[in-house]
């Protein structure tokens, strides 16, 4: 496909990490590729912005996010739900939801434990399926705390892969919903897999910096068999603090590629 192209393959990588993650800054691409400096990702988003595969956009005058087109998702086949517009606190959700995957990706390769995720915009997408706006809306709206915020798999060096479903709390909701969302999670950690559900899981993780929040999910847990299957931690502070050194797998030294790098 490339041949009658002028995208190059780390292009179609770029697109495919944003169309999966949602909105990501251009930081996070640097991040994820490893690249040797912050000015040669501008220059792939903006080509990518001009070919109309990405949208920019800046809310509140600060924090500048990218995210994929329509034509984006007809370019590469990946199955997940295209964001329209930008939110703060969609954005703020999306963002570090991203922090989290990359968090874990790099942690995992020094550790040398196999980690792999998929995002809600893909279970999203592969539990509502096709349709019209209005209709799929009404589907999403149905079943929006059946679906995970993202799904890490960890697989250890014996081969067991351990399926965590992940949340994101950046607001304590109503007990009520924090009682029927546990209701699910009992289901899901009885080791049953349930009707529309992609996976099975053996852990639930959630992750907030308000004590408030931290205090109605371990509160809520408590009634349920399965309560130590599930725990809430704070966002890791190298993410909060921008650390990234530190968890960075070793050889990302931020140095210039050798003279043959193309893409």
């Amino acid at each position: 496909m490339l041949k009658y192209t002028s995208l190059k393959e780390k292009d179609l990588d770029y697109i495919n990490f944003i169309l999966r993650n949602g909105m990501v800054t251009a930081k996070q691409i640097m991040l994820k590729f490893q690249e040797p400096n912050i000015h040669r990702v501008y220059r792939r988003l903006k080509k990518l912005v001009d070919k109309k595969y990405l949208k920019h956009e800046k809310i509140a005058h600060k924090v500048g996010v990218y995210f994929g087109t329509l034509d984006a998702r007809k370019l590469t086949n990946v199955s997940v739900t295209v964001p329209t517009k930008a939110t703060i606190y969609t954005i703020q959700h999306d963002l570090l939801i991203t922090d989290l995957v990359l968090f874990y990706e790099f942690q995992a390769a020094k550790q040398g434990v196999e980690f792999k995720y998929r995002t809600e915009r893909e279970i999203r997408h592969s539990m509502i399926g096709e349709g019209d706006n209005q209709s799929k809306l009404k589907a999403y709206n149905a079943k929006r705390d059946r679906i995970p915020d993202a799904v890490f798999f960890f697989k250890s060096a014996d081969g067991k892969v351990t399926t965590t479903w992940v949340e994101l709390e950046l607001n304590k909701k109503e007990r009520k919903r924090y009682d029927e969302k546990f209701k699910l999670f009992e289901e899901l950690l009885s080791g049953e897999r349930i009707e529309e559900q992609p996976y099975s899981y053996d852990q639930v993780i959630y992750f907030a910096d308000d004590a408030k929040i931290h205090k109605v999910i371990n509160e809520a847990k408590q009634r349920l068999i399965n309560a130590n299957k599930i725990s809430v931690r704070k966002i890791p502070s190298v993410i909060v603090e921008e650390r990234w050194e530190e968890v960075m797998p070793s050889g990302s030294n931020g140095e210039e590629p050798g003279a043959n790098t193309t893409n």
